[in-house]
């Protein structure tokens, strides 16, 4: 019962983290703008480079893969010490990325999920990152389009995770639900790409 409970109130805390609205602070105090009326409307790190420059964008995705990694990693640590099952820090992860994407303080609509993703399994599989990171630099050089390589990034990571962590079956469902829930949050990219009208890096 100690498990659940604190498991629940855990997971509820990583929620209400991931929640909070790194873009939109920053593109408010900075510049003064509501970031969900200027360019794509995405409360995130792409959005904010549009609003604040490359500074911006690199600053925003830094706090928000922050965000994901810190109470993914104080979760892995406390079920260490404490015994608990290791799929609590799958649910804390979840919740994290759902914050992001679906964050109450902003009624429910913020950002795609992607740098909170990334801070996620810096903490839970750091190896997989490396290959899903090499896939975004590349797919973002050759097309210039970060959603591009954010659905691409996810693809892999989930790949590499089902290669390298096998036997862990919780890490590989997790990924491969959150590779499904990128690709889900870029369905506007999608139809773009496929029009021919996908915002590349830093364009209005």
């Amino acid at each position: 019962m100690f498990h659940i409970v604190t498991g629940i109130l855990f997971t509820a805390g990583c929620y209400l983290i991931g929640s909070i609205p790194v873009a939109y602070i920053l593109v408010k105090v900075i510049s003064g703008a509501d970031i969900r009326s200027v360019g794509s409307g995405n409360v995130g790190a792409t959005n904010a480079g549009r609003v604040l420059g490359k500074p911006g964008f690199v600053l925003v995705l830094i706090l928000d893969t922050l965000k994901g990694f810190l109470p993914i990693f104080l979760s892995l640590k406390l079920c260490q010490i404490y015994g608990f099952p290791r799929d609590i820090p799958l649910f804390c992860a979840m919740a994290v990325i759902l914050g992001h994407a679906f964050p109450i303080y902003l009624g429910f609509s913020g950002g795609k999920g992607v740098a909170a993703s990334l801070g996620v399994f810096i903490a839970l599989a750091p190896i997989p990152v490396l290959g899903a990171a090499s896939t975004f630099l590349l797919s973002v050089f050759f097309t210039r389009m970060v959603s591009v390589g954010s659905m691409l990034a996810a693809i892999v990571n989930a790949i590499m995770i089902f290669i390298l962590y096998s036997k862990w079956q919780g890490l590989c469902v997790f990924a491969t639900l959150v590779a499904l829930f990128v690709i889900y949050k870029h369905r506007g990219n999608i139809k773009r790409i496929l029009a021919g009208t996908e915002n590349k890096v830093f364009n209005k």
